[in-house]
């Protein structure tokens, strides 16, 4: 079992016992609460409490006309989901390490001593909007919109890892962990592995073809053209879990981040996470994750920022490829590489599946800028009816996994299991394995269609 864990929840129980009117002040201060919450003595409320005994600097209301929302609330469900992952990896400590060595993750965590906080980046679940949350922090600056900040220059700049204050057990280092605030942010294990295979294998992205369209062609695909092998971009949904099955089994020297289990990455049970959010509820523990660090954000602003989101997704999709052209046309027609830039924005919930892809072949080729492009898609996105877009996004993850085997399904769950056990996620949703249902969304599957789009 994991010092580091162990060490820190004893240290947090004494400290609540203690139950000294200072904490107490430290709490109201750090959360902008005005009432105690209510004490009882279980590990629950230890738990609620534990939050006031991390010290961070605190920026007050960014709003002073703003709304916000109740922490109460969240802190509650959060202290619910720290305590399941607890339960579960006390259970079944051995089951819950992964492939992936404690040196690769922990130089992967993110760690600021002067915030006091560590996060693991998980990617596909928001890690560049926290890029660019922690870049700021960092930058002390104020935090008024993470958006402004170009990628680049928050993916690029100079950060300090977990692995620079090995050992764990060190007294320093248990200093700095016991005070910060640890952050993990998940996602639905089917929803994540989706958005892996679209963003980096069915989307024009030469990168991935190269480094995993190629490897699974060549291993996967009984007859394949000379094209498919030199290239590796048509990887098909099927081939793609095959070759996520295999990586895991094996522990191929193919395997990547973008598609490997949250447990593997981020140790969540040899590291005593504080805040375990979710890509399902990510306005909310967004919100819940600044407050932790000292920043009252409003509902007004979260709001903002959900709306800079999508318009970040729409660049983010689009141009990245459009700088690729050159590179894309020798493997695949521009007008196709278009489309499926289209439905990626579609299976990511961005434009409605019934919005066809606008221009033919020849003014693809010729006309299309990335300005159109993304001023298309934005409006679109703009008059679509959001409540049919969130619907959207379960439907065309039923199309997508109706296209493999109940065998390699099956697989899947079995290698993804520790986190559906770890975050509470359904291993078995019926959109995926009810028959009946996936019987009939297979015969009008249409998802990867290129010319149902």
């Amino acid at each position: 079992m994991a010092f580091w864990r162990y060490a820190r929840r004893k240290l947090t129980s004494k400290l609540v016992l203690c139950g000294t009117v200072t904490l107490l002040v430290v709490g109201v201060f750090v959360l902008s609460k005005d009432t105690e919450p209510k004490r009882e003595e279980n590990d629950h409320a230890l738990f609620l409490d534990s939050f006031a005994i991390r010290q961070h600097p605190y920026y007050g209301a960014d709003d002073v006309n703003g709304t916000y929302l109740n922490m109460d609330t969240i802190k509650e469900e959060q202290a619910s989901r720290v305590q399941h992952l607890h339960t579960q990896c006390d259970a079944s400590p051995d089951k819950m390490v992964g492939l992936s060595s404690e040196s690769w993750a922990y130089g992967r965590i993110e760690i600021n001593k002067n915030s006091n906080y560590l996060y693991c980046p998980l990617l596909k679940v928001g890690s560049t909007f926290f890029r660019r949350v922690f870049y700021t922090m960092r930058e002390r600056k104020q935090l008024l919109n993470p958006y402004i900040v170009p990628i680049n220059q928050a993916l690029g700049a100079k950060r300090m890892v977990l692995e620079q204050i090995l050992p764990l057990h060190s007294q320093a280092t248990q200093a700095f962990l016991n005070g910060s605030t640890s952050v993990i942010f998940v996602r639905e294990p089917f929803s994540r592995i989706l958005s892996g295979y679209v963003d980096k294998l069915f989307a024009p992205n030469p990168y991935f073809w190269s480094q995993i369209g190629k490897h699974i062609i060549s291993k996967y695909r009984p007859v394949a053209k000379i094209r498919q092998l030199m290239c590796g971009h048509d990887v098909t949904f099927a081939e793609f879990i095959e070759y996520l099955i295999e990586g895991e089994l094996t522990n191929d020297t193919h395997r990547d981040a973008h598609f490997t289990p949250t447990y593997d990455q981020c140790k969540p049970c040899q590291i005593n996470y504080t805040v375990v959010g979710k890509m399902e509820t990510f306005q909310t523990d967004v919100a819940f994750t600044l407050a932790q660090l000292g920043y009252n954000v409003s509902q007004e602003k979260l709001k903002q920022w959900a709306k800079d989101a999508t318009h970040d997704a729409i660049l983010d999709s689009t141009v990245s490829p459009f700088s690729w052209k050159f590179t894309v046309k020798k493997c695949m027609p521009w007008h196709e590489g278009l489309k499926r830039i289209w439905r990626k924005l579609q299976i990511r919930g961005i434009i409605s599946i019934e919005e066809k892809f606008p221009w033919s072949p020849e003014i693809s080729e010729k006309s299309i800028t990335v300005r159109m492009f993304t001023e298309r898609v934005k409006k679109l996105n703009s008059q679509a009816d959001k409540s049919k877009l969130k619907k959207q996004k379960i439907d065309v993850l039923a199309q997508a996994f109706s296209t493999v085997k109940r065998e390699q399904l099956m697989k899947l769950v079995d290698i993804f299991k520790p986190d559906f056990q770890l975050f509470q996620y359904d291993m078995y949703p019926d959109y995926i394995f009810n028959e009946l249902l996936v019987s009939k969304i297979r015969k009008k599957n249409t998802i990867f269609k290129i010319d149902s789009i």
